[in-house]
């Protein structure tokens, strides 16, 4: 049965989403993807409601199609004389900001800085690590936030050097 269906729609479908899209190779994309929904999709086959099932997936098609084109209008293409813009050049300034904020704490908050939020161990661990109750660990790690926001919003160390 729904071969019969391909069978009988496949042409509609195409030219509906061949009204929108150019490319062949995009349009087919659409096609496969609407007789594949209809297949794995309950919901989908739910919502036809009678009538002239060609057009209906005809429709979809096109909405389909409609939506590709506004995400491929989307995509910006670097000119080919211009190199990708680095993107772990924001992460290694973090970097370097965070080991600079990291060297004004004293050696054991330092410690707990690197094993809460570099090595991400959870504060059970890093308590245990560090030999300490939980609850102290967790009032420690509220002052480093405290301290690492104040840092950040002056650009700098906030009043010098942090305990």
């Amino acid at each position: 049965m729904l071969e019969q269906v391909y069978r009988d729609n496949f042409a509609s479908v195409r030219r509906a989403a061949g009204r929108v899209l150019q490319e062949p190779a995009d349009r087919d994309a659409i096609v496969q993807q609407v007789f594949v929904d209809l297949v794995s999709q309950r919901k989908l086959r739910a919502a036809y409601r009678g009538g002239d099932l060609g057009a209906w997936l005809g429709s979809i098609a096109r909405h389909r199609a409609l939506d590709f084109t506004r995400r491929e209008r989307r995509l910006v293409e670097l000119p080919p004389d211009e190199p990708a813009p680095d993107q772990d050049a924001p992460l290694a300034d973090f970097r370097q900001e965070l080991e600079r904020f990291a060297r004004g704490l004293s050696d054991d908050r330092r410690r707990l800085l690197e094993l809460r939020f570099v090595l991400g161990m959870t504060q059970v661990e890093a308590a245990a690590e560090l030999g300490m109750p939980r609850s102290t660990l967790e009032d420690w790690e509220r002052d480093i936030k405290r301290r690492l926001e104040a840092y950040l919003a002056s650009d700098g160390p906030a009043g010098g050097a942090v305990a």
